[in-house]
């Protein structure tokens, strides 16, 4: 049966998740409760780096509903939170253990956990352990880390130095700077910060006397990696964990992956033979929950006198933290490597990455993680190339893009997952970027910025490109059911974080059932109703889930003709499916497919690796000298999405990863002191922006994929991430731009209101060269 008409695919619905969300139907973790549940509360290290010599309990367990206390040595030593990406032999050697047992190496640390029969006794008697600690010396700076002789994290490693990936192409790069007219070169940061979503994380396990099962309440994201870990680390078998993911306010990276407190509280469940709930504090959660970002580039460029990129050397380290945990020790390093190259065609390059050991929170990814801040380290020295050569920021740009006569462009890096080469295949790199400096007119905030410098302001633009590899993973499934009263439920190993899975994948099934989308329910939550998925993240719910939900509806029809043809005697090939009826092709006899009790099921493996996508960012700013704050006052973003499936929740999803890019940029650090102790562990010291900082943001979606007649979802890329990678370059570029500084002196983020009065108090000016017209420059 041929695909019918779109009703929905290609529409933008308003979000169905949305009315329970706001109307406090919703229910998150902290929300669940079971009768005679005792409550947790992680006890944690204050000292960034020391021996644990010994945990004096006695006080504590003597308290009036203490029901116990718990050490490592409680605990099997054998346990480890395990990698779910790239395990390599350095970091399955600095993996972190539920409790700390001879070490603590971070501020955070779990060290013991208390259990009571109310959260607020067992809080009380958490402040009565006594833990000794002999202090070491704490390892803070990537630089300190890799210092020969400096103190290691983990000596078993040998070195803090976890691991490091390298990749070169293209032509000789020593030979690409001896020819150049102009090479630059600095040093480059991009601060530690993170997540920090609106709900913290929950947790509720309970075993069930009866079955012998465990429940648990609080997975998210990748709840069917998480299922399998604790099994093996319980030594029980798969089957006889639930895991039940609730509303979840936020995850963004960070919130859904394993961490040691995702394995305490089952194990306890098991030990007490009680519910137990844990409920994490904002404390916590900004100095338990991964961090990310922290890194340090040393960037080398060189381009011809007509603004032609030639090369680059590059070399990156990431400030990993204590641990190695889920997110390994590689898959950082490997997407830095992959989106430092950017859209633009370079004739060679080198690059490598290492992750370090420090004693900080462990790191992990954050929305664009590897994305966000290449970025920023690329589009910073093009801007400082472009002053080099005094040549317009804009055409550079413009000139350098790989254009659809490039393609199949071979960008020299390997696929995450694969390892395959990487190839710009897709969408019109010249036409994204046009579409935005269009829409914004260019040329008429270049003059505003003009005119205001001129009354003595300080008004400054700045332009970007980026890439985006989304989709990763090898396969996602779904169950699709006919139910008893019309209605269809759809079972999606995809998990829900906020990105409007609900609504995007209830369009898609709607639209291949040929049924109202009222008369769809999406369940997701359950690993009993779905047994594997892969989970929610880079971008991938919607390409991944949308095809496996497209393939079980056609699974379910297939099931349905076979039922049917037996219900109303006939041949199934004379059986057609329409509007959720199974009828006679030549007759009026038909019967509804949830009469028929059938079912459809499709695992999607699409066997390729992830896609491309493109696009450009534009920021016009005014920077105050006098207090420093920078007021941006107009930002737009372009992104080729390949297909939009639902441009309204689309576009609300670019203008959200904007609003935290936008953050990252002028506010937002995990700032450490000297001696390891974190300094941003309440709102009062990390600051996040709020709508009186953000502007409205202009968004223009491309569908430049290659569509196909026969199928709704041909040419859809995902799109969660585009909005929030190119920010902090953009906002750099036009403070840069407006303050007039020379060009190493804005290489460090956040641009806080203190960074800006040192950048313009002792700014040097430069007058820039006449613009070089590159576009009339051929390509050569």
């Amino acid at each position: 049966m041929s695909e019918p008409t779109s009703t929905y695919v290609g529409q933008g619905l308003p979000r169905v998740e949305d009315a329970r969300l706001l109307t406090g139907a919703s229910r998150y973790g902290a929300d669940v409760d079971l009768d005679g549940q005792l409550h947790a509360r992680i006890v944690r290290s204050e000292t960034p780096h020391g021996r644990l010599e010994g945990i004096d309990k006695r006080a504590a367990e003597a308290m009036p509903g203490v029901v116990g206390v718990f050490t490592a040595a409680d605990l099997d030593p054998r346990v480890r939170i395990p990698i779910r990406l790239f395990p390599t032999r350095n970091s399955e050697l600095a993996l972190q253990g539920p409790l700390a047992s001879d070490r603590v190496r971070y501020v955070g640390d779990p060290v013991a956990v208390v259990v009571a029969e109310d959260p607020y006794l067992a809080e009380d008697a958490a402040a009565e352990l006594v833990i000794e600690i002999e202090p070491l010396e704490p390892i803070v700076e990537p630089a300190d880390a890799i210092r020969a002789g400096s103190t290691l994290v983990h000596e078993a490693v040998g070195s803090n130095l976890l691991d490091r990936v390298a990749i070169s192409h293209g032509e000789d790069v020593d030979e690409l700077f001896a020819a150049a007219d102009a090479v630059v070169e600095q040093e480059l940061r991009v601060q530690r910060h993170g997540a920090v979503p609106m709900e913290p994380r929950a947790l509720l396990a309970n075993l069930d006397p009866g079955d012998g099962r465990l429940a648990i309440w609080g997975a998210a994201k990748v709840k069917h990696f998480n299922r399998r870990a604790l099994a093996a680390l319980l030594g029980i078998e798969e089957s006889s964990i639930r895991m039940i993911e609730c509303d979840v306010g936020g995850g963004f990276g960070a919130r859904g992956e394993l961490y040691p407190e995702d394995f305490l509280i089952p194990w306890l469940a098991v030990r007490l033979g009680a519910p137990v709930k844990w409920v994490e504090d904002r404390h916590e959660n900004l100095i338990a929950l991964n961090h990310s970002r922290e890194q340090v580039w040393r960037f080398r460029a060189a381009a011809s006198a007509d603004g032609t990129l030639l090369g680059f050397r590059a070399e990156a380290w990431f400030n990993q933290g204590a641990y190695a945990r889920t997110h390994g020790s590689v898959l950082l390093p490997k997407l830095m490597l992959n989106h430092v190259v950017g859209p633009y065609r370079w004739r060679g390059y080198e690059a490598a990455a290492s992750s370090v050991l420090s004693n900080k929170t462990g790191a992990g990814t954050y929305r664009g993680p590897g994305q966000y801040e290449p970025t920023f380290v690329r589009e910073r020295m093009i801007d400082v190339l472009a002053n080099e050569l005094g040549a317009d920021r804009v055409e550079m740009r413009r000139h350098n893009l790989v254009g659809p006569d490039d393609m199949p462009y071979d960008s020299g890096v390997p696929d995450v997952d694969s390892g395959a080469p990487t190839l710009f295949t897709e969408g019109d790199y010249p036409v994204t970027f046009d579409a935005l400096t269009d829409r914004l007119d260019y040329a008429s905030l270049r003059a505003e910025a003009d005119e205001g410098r001129r009354r003595g302001e300080r008004i400054g633009l700045g332009v970007t490109a980026f890439i985006e590899m989304g989709n990763p993973g090898t396969f996602e499934q779904s169950r699709v059911v006919a139910d008893p009263d019309g209605t269809f439920t759809v079972h999606v190993g995809i998990a829900s974080v906020g990105q409007g899975v609900e609504t995007v994948l209830a369009q898609v099934a709607a639209d291949r059932l040929q049924v109202p989308i009222e008369r769809v329910r999406m369940s997701y939550q359950d690993t009993d109703l779905i047994p594997e998925g892969q989970g929610a993240f880079s971008s991938r719910a919607t390409v991944f889930g949308g095809n496996a939900v497209a393939g079980a509806v056609r699974n379910l029809h297939e099931v349905a003709r076979v039922a049917a043809g037996a219900r109303l005697d006939i041949d199934p090939d004379k059986v057609v499916i329409e509007s959720g009826r199974a009828r006679v092709r030549r007759g009026r006899r038909s019967v509804e497919l949830g009469e028929l009790g059938v079912e459809g099921f499709f695992r999607y493996e699409p066997g390729e690796g992830s896609h491309v996508l493109m696009g450009a960012n534009l920021a016009l700013v005014e920077v105050d000298p006098e207090t420093g704050a920078v007021e941006i006052l107009r930002y737009g973003i372009s992104y080729d999405v390949g297909k939009a499936i639902n441009p309204l929740t689309l576009e609300g999803q670019v203008r959200g990863a904007a609003a935290q890019g936008i953050g990252g940029a002028l506010l937002e650090e995990f700032a450490y002191g000297d001696d390891g102790q974190p300094l941003a562990t309440s709102f009062l010291d990390y600051s996040m922006p709020t709508a009186a900082e953000l502007p409205d943001i202009d968004v223009v979606l491309l569908e430049l994929g290659e569509t196909r007649s026969d199928d709704s979802l041909a040419g859809a890329k995902g799109g969660g991430e585009g909005g929030i990678i190119a920010t902090a370059a953009t906002i750099a570029n036009a403070v840069a731009d407006a303050i007039g500084v020379s060009d190493d002196a804005l290489v460090a983020l956040p641009i806080t209101p203190e960074r800006v009065q040192r950048l313009t108090a002792v700014r040097r000016v430069r007058a820039p060269a006449p613009p070089v017209d590159v576009t009339a420059v051929s390509r050569g």
